[in-house]
């Protein structure tokens, strides 16, 4: 019954939303032929899943995944040759083969936050920067980000100017964001209403249709939400739903004359999860980050939660080039920003030269 229930309610939220994707009018091409962005960030995804699919042990727990959901999600999402794909099959298709799916580690690949705490605030910070900043983002509070996100500072940019939007789950984005300093309408209004990201993804949607952004940036927060819970089985079918979702959106672009062939995807996450087993995944955090809030973790584990650094990212479109050779040194979250300044064509040293440089998998001459 509970199944039934889960995919019913599933169908009923999501059908909706992909009628209202394919009802999108035809735009007329932008005189200015500028470049466009979708970033979406997946909170709290680990590669693990994202590579290997389910994990047969946290499936075999009862304490993470009901008994009745294990013998769908074993059908579903693990079976036949690769299971990371089955789980997430445009991440695994269109954005692997016409981009690049990076951060798998059992392949060689690292890529890692760069700040020291390992959660969400200062994750996304770190990727709408280009900065860690452990001496003022310590905290998940709503605290106005005293930082200037890429965002930010493109909404006050020629040809940019008001077609900036961001849409989010988590009601802390406004403040990530800083709204009120930004002049960037957050809309983050939908936190609590499981699943949330339908809701967050319809708007996302129209957002696209109607107000046709030249930057969108979109917050998932479901995947986390349910690993915090520790329910396995709903944190997977997060997973497959954000991928139909970011796979809509990536049509949505390319049936649209104001976004075909001048659109960059960017996928990523915030942070990862512990990977120390049993309940570990369903915390995440560094030792620093326990040793400020202690009593902000339900595991009482002095020495953090390893593997919450440890992170991944997609990525499609004109700017992007072919993956970085295995083998070499690690990336970091900080060369997200810079790499989707390159990726509007825009100069990422006038943004922050201090910010960490684009990533490999961008074009330099853009």
């Amino acid at each position: 019954m509970r199944l039934l229930l889960k995919v019913c309610a599933a169908l009923a939220l999501a059908l909706p939303v992909f009628g209202i994707a394919r009802s999108a009018p035809h735009a007329v091409a932008p005189a200015d032929g500028g470049q466009r962005l979708i970033l979406v960030t997946m909170d709290g995804t680990r590669w693990h899943d994202l590579f290997r699919g389910p994990d047969a042990a946290l499936l075999a727990d009862k304490r993470f995944t009901d008994p009745d959901m294990k013998d769908a999600v074993e059908k579903a999402w693990a079976t036949g040759p690769d299971h990371g794909a089955a789980l997430m099959p445009f991440l695994h298709g269109t954005m692997a083969h016409r981009g690049v799916l990076y951060g798998n580690r059992d392949a060689g690949q690292c890529l890692q936050v760069a700040n020291g705490m390992w959660f969400s605030y200062p994750g996304y910070n770190e990727i709408l920067t280009g900065r860690a900043d452990d001496a003022h983002i310590t905290s998940n509070d709503k605290i106005y980000n005293p930082n200037v996100t890429f965002l930010e500072w493109l909404n006050r940019r020629p040809g940019f100017a008001g077609k900036v939007a961001a849409i989010g789950t988590w009601d802390v984005f406004p403040y990530i964001i800083n709204d009120k300093r930004s002049g960037i309408a957050v809309n983050a209004a939908f936190g609590g209403r499981f699943p949330t990201d339908t809701l967050t993804m319809r708007a996302a949607f129209d957002t696209l249709r109607t107000v046709k952004p030249r930057v969108l940036y979109v917050g998932l927060g479901d995947t986390d939400e349910l690993a915090h819970i520790g329910d396995y089985d709903q944190y997977l079918t997060a997973m497959n739903r954000d991928d139909d979702f970011i796979a809509e959106l990536w049509r949505m672009a390319q049936a649209d004359p104001a976004y075909r062939g001048r659109t960059t995807l960017i996928v990523t996450t915030d942070h990862g999860r512990g990977a120390a087993g049993g309940a570990a995944w369903t915390e995440h955090g560094s030792a620093r980050s326990v040793e400020i809030d202690p009593a902000g973790f339900t595991i009482p584990d002095k020495a953090g939660f390893p593997g919450s650094e440890q992170i991944w990212l997609a990525a499609l479109g004109p700017a992007v080039r072919a993956a970085q050779p295995v083998g070499s040194p690690c990336l970091h979250q900080n060369q997200i920003a810079a790499s989707a300044l390159v990726a509007l064509g825009q100069d990422w040293r006038a943004f922050d030269a201090g910010a960490g440089a684009p990533l490999p998998f961008f074009a330099k001459d853009r």
